[in-house]
């Protein structure tokens, strides 16, 4: 028996745009795809500006909770994470099934401010509310067109026997969003259990070259480059495979924000860049599966319709033909925009970049077929008779 990473969901540095609240309680629904009667939890104040502490920690098996467990940290009821730094609880005992959903519920009555946070907008698997109470009791909604929000959990391990195949999507809104991320966990875990353990660590905003601007709070919160985030990812979750969907903020950041003007990329940066990304996964054997640029147009209220602009649309098409030249890029564009070449309305969120959910499930079902048969099942018989 080992302890294997169940659920995990990467923090996106709000320290920015942190929230303070002077009580609040959170609940988090997780799904894992692997059994155990064993579970940890993983809590993260990287991006905090002081200690945060959480008096209740608690799981149960029902969102209501019903039936409760409290979590101990270095045998204490309380959560202190110190700045900067992650925590994992004691382990506590819970039995769970493959396919399980486990609610983590936690409280704090002090006036304190958060800066970790994590986001999803498809609720099928993950979900999150929280209220500005410490005996309040969240309710969940569940939807695919808003923003559900929670802070500083991120990871849930297991102790099982099994020997799962970890999958890290990452990149940009795309991801994080969960409406390709969650599509595609949802056909994987129902025709691999026990075997496969998908991982969400996109950040909306993020670039495949540089870093947040920082002209405006909002995108402080874009995070690292994939360039620079990837290496540590990579080496601290230890994927099999790794799907990255980048590179349009690296086009349309530029038409937004005064800072990013100066990063307008060329195709040979962006070669480059995917060069890197390849190398950096080949060092740690991680597979990599790319997706092309998706079509995005931004509305005449939002940015001039200026050369800069028509630039950059025409650069995505540049970007994406090179793209499609290499053997690790799943052509997603071309299943979701129309003979313009811009998103289908059949697609779109609504705002001309994001995908919804039936966007999500077109692109996620060609990713399924592209690892089923190329990846996932390959490495499974490996780690069987190897």
């Amino acid at each position: 028996m080992e302890w294997k990473l169940g659920w995990y969901h990467s923090c996106d540095d709000y320290r920015a745009l942190p929230f303070t609240f002077t009580e609040i309680t959170e609940v988090i629904q997780a799904t894992v795809n692997l059994s155990g009667d064993q579970l940890r939890l993983g809590l993260s104040n990287q991006y905090g500006v002081s200690e945060l502490v959480f008096q209740k920690v608690e799981i149960s098996l029902d969102e209501k909770f019903h039936v409760k467990q409290s979590i101990t940290f270095n045998g204490m009821t309380q959560a202190r994470i110190a700045k900067g730094t992650t925590l994992k609880s004691d382990p506590a005992y819970l039995k769970i099934k493959a396919g399980m959903q486990l609610y983590v519920k936690l409280s704090s009555n002090v006036t304190q401010t958060y800066a970790d946070f994590c986001c999803t907008y498809d609720t099928t698997l993950t979900n999150a509310s929280f209220v500005r109470s410490y005996v309040g009791m969240p309710h969940f909604y569940h939807s695919m067109n808003a923003r559900r929000g929670w802070f500083c959990l991120n990871e849930i391990d297991i102790l099982t026997d099994s020997e799962p195949v970890l999958i890290n999507v990452t990149g940009d809104s795309l991801v994080e969003m969960g409406q390709i991320s969650t599509s595609l966990t949802e056909a994987l875990y129902y025709m691999n259990p026990e075997k496969i353990v998908v991982v969400n660590t996109g950040v909306s905003g993020e670039r495949l070259l540089a870093n947040a601007p920082t002209d405006e709070p909002i995108y402080r919160t874009f995070g690292q480059s994939l360039l620079q985030k990837a290496p540590v990812e990579v080496r601290k979750l230890q994927p099999t495979l790794t799907i990255a969907f980048v590179g349009a903020n690296d086009l349309l950041l530029p038409l937004l924000s005064e800072e990013a003007k100066k990063q307008i990329i060329t195709l040979e940066q962006f070669q480059q860049g995917i060069e890197h990304l390849k190398r950096i996964m080949a060092e740690h054997d991680s597979h990599l599966i790319l997706g092309t640029i998706l079509p995005f147009r931004l509305g005449h209220g939002s940015v001039p319709h200026t050369q800069m602009y028509a630039d950059a649309m025409a650069r995505r098409l540049e970007i994406n033909c090179y793209l499609r030249s290499l053997p690790e890029t799943l052509d997603c564009s071309c299943l979701v925009e129309d003979t313009t070449q811009e998103l289908k309305t059949l697609y779109d969120f609504g705002d001309h970049i994001h995908l919804n959910k039936r966007g999500g499930q077109k692109i996620a079902m060609a990713l399924r077929n592209t690892i089923e048969k190329k990846v996932v099942l390959k490495r499974l018989h490996d780690k069987k008779y190897n």
